[in-house]
């Protein structure tokens, strides 16, 4: 059962891997590999940045409309631009002054952005951290079984949701209390909805919406 769950999130992901969006660049030229890592070289423009057994990995300033990964980590170095970052299985960060148009999600893994980076749209994992240490997000964040970190002043528009855990046999067991923590210059902006039990900790200063959820223990 687990084994066709995985499967079944595999192909869901993989499904969301090919689909299309506005495109940053325009210049046709892509990257792409099934197994092997690929690099997109500072200062150059790229529409899509993909491949299935491999890194992605974005040096300094470079510019594409989607970076994705099956199995692998993303890597967006400080002042890249992507319209698009995720990963089914690896982690996804991004260094200072970058900034993703829209979402960035990984399945298995965490996710780590840097001050100054912005990310436009949603920041989802299932089973990874999320880590926002000057960040900004313009939607929500959303995860099943990771943690949530906001330090350095981090800042989400659209609000927390940590959904119900699910029984793939992937990170925390599910009596385990999801940790999230808002730093006392961070803000929170929108719901705050857990749909299974959270330990919240708000520094004095931190700023948040409205807290639903019937498990959440306030440290």
């Amino acid at each position: 059962m687990k084994l066709a769950l995985c499967i079944a999130a595999t192909l869901v992901a993989l499904a969301a891997w090919n689909g299309g969006s506005v495109s940053l660049a325009s210049d046709g030229h892509n990257l792409s590999s099934v197994n092997g890592s690929v690099r997109a070289e500072a200062g150059t423009t790229y529409d899509s940045l993909s491949t299935v057994n491999g890194d992605v990995r974005m040096e300094r300033g470079a510019i594409a409309d989607s970076a994705k990964t099956v199995n692998g980590e993303v890597r967006i170095e400080s002042e890249a631009r992507v319209g698009s970052a995720s990963t089914v299985n690896g982690s996804l960060e991004a260094g200072e002054g970058s900034s993703i148009a829209r979402d960035a999600s990984t399945v298995n893994g965490g996710i780590r952005l840097a001050k100054g980076v912005h990310v436009g749209g949603d920041v989802t994992t299932v089973s990874g951290e999320i880590e926002l240490n000057g960040a900004e997000v313009g939607g929500e964040l959303t995860t099943n079984n990771g943690d949530i970190d906001l330090d350095q002043g981090a800042q989400v528009r659209g609000g927390i949701h940590v959904k119900k855990s699910n029984d793939w046999g992937w990170g925390r067991g599910k009596q385990e209390p999801v940790k999230v923590h808002v730093c006392s210059t961070c803000t929170v902006d929108g719901e705050l909805r857990f749909d299974r039990p959270v330990e919240l900790r708000v520094d004095n200063g931190g700023r948040i919406g409205k807290v639903i959820g019937d498990s959440v223990t306030r440290r």
